[in-house]
């Protein structure tokens, strides 16, 4: 049983999707397809903006939207409120650009009022990046204020939305988020291998305004306008059973219908805070309402380690969660509530399957 924060399960109906015969992709029934599969992830971004499906898993998209922004000596505001976060600073970087971070406790999220005066401090950034949901700290942050703020000040934003799309409200337009980028294997519920972007007409401006655009390139996401948006061709092969996939993914979804999604994330979310309690643990965040209702870190206990932990509920009750990574490595426990995941029963099993581990293990 997959409990980890993603890839996650995925439905019976995801499944039989990725089973679909190979296509031509340049056959009209696909393109009618695609066209159908991008305006279905539009309605989950509840976005007016144009969507962009790269051929990659989601960390394509986070590279990509710096390399088609950033010029060398371009100043970023990195968002750092844990290892995604600070990730963004290495791409900054390989592009040439120069990284200001805004660092909060990984236990925290973002502090508004910090970024404003980071902000106001320097007067010639030129774009922020930021991550929604922090999935090795198992934080929300309050990416709508955040970019609001970057947006008075002229900034491009470009927001992970990897772990959070569709688990939790995401609005790139009213929040103003000039790139919001996610990806098909988190809480949308399908398999890896596909980035789901959104690009608003600034972000354009800014890629074609750069020294010298980014062109020719997997990374290119111009070249994904002049193809897809331009004259529904793609710049290269798409992964055909992958969109098939994501269609039926984004399908089952959108009749649930995105609100009730968000209750049954939050549900789940809550439920397994509340278990963590009971049995002993202490949540990593700080405080509940920094935690995201899609994933839940948990402190590992002093006398175990996370590998211990989570091999003997693999090997003896077949339930499979996350351990930490980059600063948290070692240090929590990680249970993905996301997407066909997000359930009571998948709670219930998995946190007694933890109860359980744990007293194996004393």
């Amino acid at each position: 049983m997959l409990m980890t924060p993603g890839p996650v399960e995925v439905s019976p109906r995801v499944l039989a999707a990725l089973s679909s015969p190979q296509i031509y992709h340049y056959y009209p029934g696909f393109i009618d397809f695609f066209e159908d599969t991008v305006e279905k992830v539009k309605r989950v971004f509840q976005t007016k903006q144009d969507v962009i499906l790269m051929q990659g898993e989601g960390v394509l998209g986070l590279e990509a939207a710096v390399a088609n922004i950033i010029d060398p000596g371009d100043k970023v505001l990195v968002c750092d409120s844990g290892p995604f976060g600070k990730w963004f600073r290495v791409y900054v970087e390989n592009y040439g650009g120069v990284a200001v971070e805004a660092s909060v406790d990984p236990r925290e999220v973002m502090d508004v009022e910090l970024v404003k005066r980071v902000m106001d401090d320097h007067k010639d950034l030129k774009a922020l990046t930021i991550v929604h949901c922090e999935t090795p700290c198992g934080t929300l942050n309050p990416v709508g204020e955040i970019c609001r703020e970057a947006k008075k000040r002229g900034l491009i934003t470009i927001v992970d939305a990897v772990a959070s799309l569709g688990g939790v409200e995401v609005k790139p337009d009213d929040w103003g988020i000039d790139v919001c980028i996610s990806a098909s294997q988190k809480c949308i519920s399908s398999t890896a291998g596909l980035t789901l972007m959104t690009v608003s007409q600034n972000a354009w401006q800014a890629m074609e305004a750069k020294k010298k655009p980014l062109r020719n390139s997997y990374l290119s996401i111009l070249d994904y306008r002049e193809t897809w948006l331009k004259q529904k061709r793609f710049p290269f092969t798409p992964l055909v059973a992958e969109v098939y996939a994501l269609n039926e993914a984004v399908s089952e979804l959108l009749e649930e219908g995105l609100e009730q999604s968000f209750k049954r994330h939050r549900e789940a979310a809550e439920l397994c805070r509340r278990y963590s309690r009971e049995i002993g643990l202490t949540l990593w965040p700080k405080k509940d309402e920094y935690a995201s209702n899609t994933v839940t870190a948990v402190e590992v206990p002093t006398q175990y380690s996370d590998k211990t932990i989570v091999e003997h509920m693999a090997e003896k009750y077949g339930v499979l969660i996350g351990g930490g990574y980059g600063e948290t490595k070692g240090r929590v426990l990680r249970v993905g509530h996301m997407g066909y995941q997000a359930t009571t029963a998948n709670i219930i099993t998995t946190m007694e399957a933890l109860r359980l581990t744990l007293r194996d293990l004393s």
